[in-house]
């Protein structure tokens, strides 16, 4: 995972509350499997390619641009709408499928 938008802790967190969530309580009982495992891979999967894919695109769309001493930098007209701007920040911070840890 690309360190661009600081979002490799974030999903190292939210891989930490699924593998809670989903191996507490086999834990507890002394009856984990592999299958319990391939839980945890199987949910956190599919958010974590299209986070990547994401830092991918803007990694070659935005900053590459960014440090493109060539050219003058200005700013995806996307990013200066605020309520896509306040999207794009919102999947960063909280990923695109938030998870909650179970009582």
């Amino acid at each position: 995972m690309s360190p661009m938008g600081g979002v490799g802790i974030n999903y190292a967190i939210q891989d930490a509350v699924v593998a809670t969530n989903i191996l507490s309580e086999p834990l507890k009982l002394g009856s984990w499997h592999l299958w319990d495992l391939a839980e945890v891979q199987r949910q956190r999967e599919f958010p974590t390619r299209v986070i990547q894919w994401f830092q991918g695109l803007a990694q070659k769309r935005i900053v590459a641009r960014a440090l493109n001493q060539n050219q003058q930098f200005t700013v995806p007209a996307f990013l200066r709408l605020p309520i896509l701007r306040d999207i794009l920040a919102r999947l960063i911070a909280f990923g695109i499928s938030p998870v909650r840890l179970n009582s």
